[in-house]
């Protein structure tokens, strides 16, 4: 009984950890960037707004951008990232609000409602 009360003890304590350090803050109360790269710096994504993300791969002419009702459109938007940025690997996911992506071969996959927009080197897909 003593173990299975520290092993789901641990699993909450874990979980809530997980969950913080995501949607937490950094030292001083600043919010957490609400942005991420990939580690070898092919694409980003970050918040526009509370209901507007943008996905851009490097080099690339346009960024989707994906809206929280599920709505997407191409866009010349600044995505930037740099050394700063979170790094999202794959089978990680990152989630703000409306918004979840996730990576998978180096291909990002954002969605929100029934919306979603892929990035990856030299690709956009899913906008419409």
């Amino acid at each position: 009984m003593r173990w299975s009360a520290a092993l789901c003890g641990v699993a909450v304590a874990t979980g809530l950890a997980a969950v913080s350090g995501v949607a937490g803050t950094r030292a001083g109360g600043e919010p957490a960037p609400a942005a991420f790269r990939l580690d070898d710096g092919s694409a980003g994504c970050r918040l526009l707004d509370a209901g507007t993300l943008a996905c851009r791969a490097a080099g690339s002419d346009a960024a989707a951008v994906l809206a929280a009702d599920g709505s997407s459109h191409p866009e010349d938007v600044d995505v930037g990232w740099g050394g700063d940025t979170p790094v999202l690997l794959p089978a990680e996911s990152w989630w703000h609000g409306a918004f979840s992506c996730r990576v998978r071969a180096a291909v990002v996959t954002c969605a929100a409602a029934d919306g979603a927009i892929t990035v990856e080197h030299g690709a956009l897909g899913g906008v419409r």
